[in-house]
């Protein structure tokens, strides 16, 4: 059997490893949760951003950072779950809209509630001092970057 490696000293202090080490941990942990109700992160994602305001496919896309042909996929996925509708925009007929059904926003609740317990099982050994640290730095890297920060990214539950 090999032996393990540790990584060198030259990528533990690179912040993009440990951002992806990081990434990649809650990633895991929520998308097993989330596996196991039927759904995945990028349709929680989208899901999420309906409930705060209805928006068209392209802005759902540009939002999250999502190629369009994905996004075409997780709302055809979201529509089958029977969560989400897509709406012709009464300003521009071209257009859809998608908003959240009845069901989509119930089962948003429970999938939110999911992923938060997921998330705190994947970085439980960071206190709550250090996650609300990180999560104001993230804001600030991500505003620096002219980056959209969802409302309520810094927010914390202490």
């Amino acid at each position: 059997m090999p032996e393990s490696l540790d990584l060198p000293d030259a990528l533990l202090q690179s912040p993009s490893i440990q951002i992806e080490r990081i990434r990649r941990a809650t990633k895991d942990t929520v998308e097993t949760e989330l596996t196991k109700r039927g759904t995945n992160m990028g349709e929680f994602w989208v899901l999420t951003c309906t409930m705060a305001h209805a928006a068209s496919q392209t802005q759902l896309s540009e939002l999250l950072a999502i190629d369009a042909s994905d996004m075409v996929r997780l709302i055809d996925s979201l529509e089958t779950h029977g969560w989400v509708a897509r709406e012709r925009d009464a300003k521009d007929r071209r257009r859809q809209i998608i908003i959240p059904t009845k069901k989509g926003r119930k089962i948003q609740t429970d999938l939110a509630s999911l992923v938060a317990s997921a998330e705190e099982r994947a970085l439980d050994d960071a206190s709550n001092k250090q996650l609300k640290h990180l999560r104001k730095l993230t804001k600030a890297i991500l505003n620096g970057h002219d980056a959209p920060v969802p409302a309520g990214a810094g927010a914390t539950t202490e």
